[in-house]
């Protein structure tokens, strides 16, 4: 009213209380979001939340936004921004005094934001093992930022043994916790590290014990990440009919639910089973040349694949020898080193390129015991073994590239995946020993399969080399034989007594 002094510090108090509990309510946002997959949103409100701690000059409430969203799904492009508001807000939090005198809470802060930051970042947090008796929410969420970013850690081939540890113990916080959530990816870490070890009896279980938490939760997010792993478990079982339609059913559940992967994903599942179908090929190329335009340089090996499987060898050889020169750069901590290197091995052994070959084998040996995957979302990508079967035999050792022949069969059928082991068994019959004179071993292998009525491309699949190489050795058949045509080599076969 005119007239009545104005209470100016009393103003200032309500505006600070209304700020903060506006913050509250967006990292409640934050977190909400996150869970259901729109995680832009999620970093949005936590951004949003972050200038009121601002202007509040609040320390803790800053930290809480830079923490709030800690999913290992959000998109490497945050990254930066986030190590960016966590190194804000530890200057804010300020350094522990030297008398030990602060609050608990701030130390608990402190602590906090140097895990987070650590996940996003080179260091490392261990796991925190819970407790028999129960543990509240957010205890449980802090607990779980700890074995997220030790997981983090722990994704090459190395940490395989510490990935199944967190799995456990995420699975046992879920449980203390009553927290689907946590519980969901305790049971995907298993899973994932399950696949890679080539055990389906236990990794069919812990998808098992995944479908039915996501089946009680509302999370739009995991019932995503469920459909996206029925897909690549179809794939897997070369259930081809089946594999389009549960991509689709797992491409507008994660559209849906406005997961930002999901076409990603999406791709990469489509492009896998292209490469096995050999259908609509063109077509992916040209959607994985425009999305990894701006991706990490390594991205550039998925579309080598795909341009080899197109039969565009130049481009593919191309691509793969600039990758050769960066081999020791690429990151061994991800899921996509193994996955990587096995699709490099494809690319050296269809270039005919023997000194690549021999270093890529030397750097899979250690891995031959397990298989090329990534999280289960992902098609699986067979034995290691394979791939070390035919980098042996360019390299000139049968004896090796037999017995990793062999060994994939085995590893592939106990996995359940029939197109891996029927590839693997075809790499693993044994040549003759005495091959048709007066060609090679290979051209005799090759003559069979021309008079069996095989094209150049199906020959190649079949013998695992590049279209162009079959074409070489064609022509060398023709050269050596005196032949005017495929059709005199399948006569010549014939009438030298061998069975095409």
């Amino acid at each position: 009213m005119p007239g009545t002094p104005h209470d100016r510090s009393g103003d200032a108090a309500w505006h600070s209380r209304s700020a903060a509990a506006q913050a509250r309510r967006l990292l409640d946002r934050a977190r909400s979001e996150a869970r259901s997959g729109s995680l832009t949103d999620a970093w949005r409100a936590c951004l949003a939340a972050a200038d009121l701690a601002r202007q509040l000059g609040d320390a803790e409430l800053l930290a809480e936004a830079a923490t709030a969203v800690s999913d290992p799904s959000i998109m490497w492009k945050a990254a930066g921004d986030r190590q960016g508001l966590c190194l804000e807000a530890l200057g804010m939090l300020g350094p522990p005094p030297d008398d030990g005198d602060e609050p608990a809470s701030r130390r608990e802060w402190r602590a906090l934001v140097r895990t987070h930051l650590e996940g996003l970042s080179t260091g490392w947090a261990d796991g925190v093992v819970p407790s028999a008796h129960r543990i509240d929410r957010v205890e449980a969420e802090r607990r779980f930022a700890g074995l997220q970013t030790a997981y983090l850690h722990a994704l090459g081939v190395e940490g395989l043994p510490q990935r199944l540890a967190l799995a456990h113990d995420a699975i046992g916080l879920g449980r203390a916790a009553s927290d689907d959530h946590i519980l969901a990816w305790g049971w995907h870490w298993r899973a994932d590290a399950l696949e890679q070890l080539g055990l389906r009896v236990d990794f069919n279980h812990a998808i098992g014990e995944l479908a039915a938490v996501v089946e009680r939760t509302d999370s739009r997010i995991w019932s995503w990440r469920m459909a996206a792993i029925r897909a690549s478990i179809a794939l897997l079982e070369d259930r081809l009919v089946d594999v389009a339609p549960l991509a689709e059913a797992a491409r507008e559940s994660g559209r849906s639910a406005g997961v930002e992967d999901a076409e990603l994903f999406d791709l990469i599942l489509r492009g896998a089973l292209a490469r096995r179908t050999r259908e609509g090929l063109e077509g992916i190329e040209e959607e994985v040349r425009i999305l990894i335009a701006d991706a990490p340089f390594f991205a550039q090996g998925w579309r080598a694949e795909i341009l080899l499987a197109l039969g565009r060898l130049d481009e593919a050889f191309s691509i793969f020898r600039a990758l050769m020169r960066h081999l020791d750069e690429i990151p061994a901590t991800v899921h996509e080193w193994l996955v990587g290197h096995v699709a490099l091995a494809d690319l050296a052994v269809a270039a005919a390129d023997r000194e690549s070959s021999a270093r890529l084998r030397a750097v899979l040996l250690p891995a031959s015991h397990l298989h090329a995957t990534g999280p289960a979302t992902t098609p699986y990508g067979g034995p290691v073994a394979l791939a070390l079967a035919k980098l042996s035999a360019l390299v000139g050792d049968d004896v090796a590239a037999q017995r990793f022949a062999a060994d994939a069969v085995a590893r592939a059928e106990a996995m359940g995946a029939p197109w891996y082991a029927a590839s693997a068994r075809q790499f693993a019959l044994p040549r003759p020993a005495s091959p048709l004179a007066p060609l090679s071993a290979r051209e005799a292998e090759v003559a069979r399969l021309v008079a069996d009525g095989r094209t150049n491309r199906e020959i190649a699949t079949t013998l695992f080399l590049s279209e162009r190489t079959v074409e070489q050795h064609v022509r060398s058949i023709l050269h050596k034989l005196a032949l005017p045509n495929r059709a005199a080599v399948a006569a010549w076969v014939a009438r030298s007594s061998v069975s095409p």
